[in-house]
């Protein structure tokens, strides 16, 4: 049915050291403390000044995407073409 079989979704960061899956784990974590700690900064803010309305929402929603992207790409999900090379054969 497909030209090549599909790998389990648990198996896709296979093809990555264990080294850049540690690189890439920490640029996530970093990623996701900075948003925390932003996150914070914002909701304090806000109720300083503006508690009747929750701006910092705006944020919180604007910035998951952008970690949900950047956790895909640190578990090797978006490394698609790598892995269509290497399963050719030569």
């Amino acid at each position: 049915m497909f030209p090549y079989e599909w790998a389990p979704v648990t198996s896709m960061a296979v093809h990555l050291k264990p080294e850049e899956r540690m690189r890439r784990g920490r640029k996530v974590r970093l990623h996701v403390i900075i948003a925390l700690l932003t996150l914070l900064v914002l909701i304090a803010v806000n109720a300083l000044f503006s508690s009747r309305y929750p701006w910092w929402l705006w944020v919180l929603m604007a910035w998951m995407p952008l970690i949900a992207g950047h956790t895909a790409w640190a578990m090797g999900l978006l490394d698609r073409g790598k892995l269509d090379r290497d399963r050719k054969e030569p």
